[in-house]
């Protein structure tokens, strides 16, 4: 781990790449290579995938272009389908740039209050939407 980094034991569901039977799509995760950046992006949006490809000059590394599934909340609005939560992804607007995620609406509001930035997609700024609930639950 990084100097400063703390586990904050929050959780966020997903589907395993390949078995949402088309409730996910895959999720890009990205990784900076520039000096002072140590962040990750992650995006269920293709659009956002290519964007990292074509638009920074290689400054971002893919790491994989399948690492979990989640849905995507609808354009332009931000709703998520039926059964899924919103995820929120927040950027801390630095040249040290990092990225947190996060479910929980309390911590996101916190966040942007602190100086980040939510991104994605409606008035909320959802950017995936998770399960709202284990596949494997009776």
């Amino acid at each position: 781990m990084f100097a400063g980094w703390v586990r904050t034991g929050k959780t966020l569901l997903a589907y395993i790449p390949g078995q949402s039977d088309n409730r996910g799509r895959s999720v890009c995760r990205w990784y900076t290579n520039l000096i002072n950046r140590a962040t990750h992006f992650f995006s269920a949006s293709g659009d956002e995938c290519a964007l990292l490809v074509f638009g920074y000059g290689g400054s971002w590394e893919e790491e994989t272009a399948d690492a979990f599934e989640d849905a995507l909340p609808a354009r332009p609005s931000g709703i998520c389908p039926k059964n899924t939560a919103p995820v929120y992804r927040l950027w801390n607007n630095r040249i040290d740039s990092d990225h947190r995620y996060t479910t929980d609406v309390v911590i996101k509001n916190a966040m942007v209050a602190a100086g980040y930035t939510a991104e994605s997609y409606g008035p909320d700024a959802v950017a995936m939407c998770a399960p709202s609930q284990s596949l494997h639950q009776v």
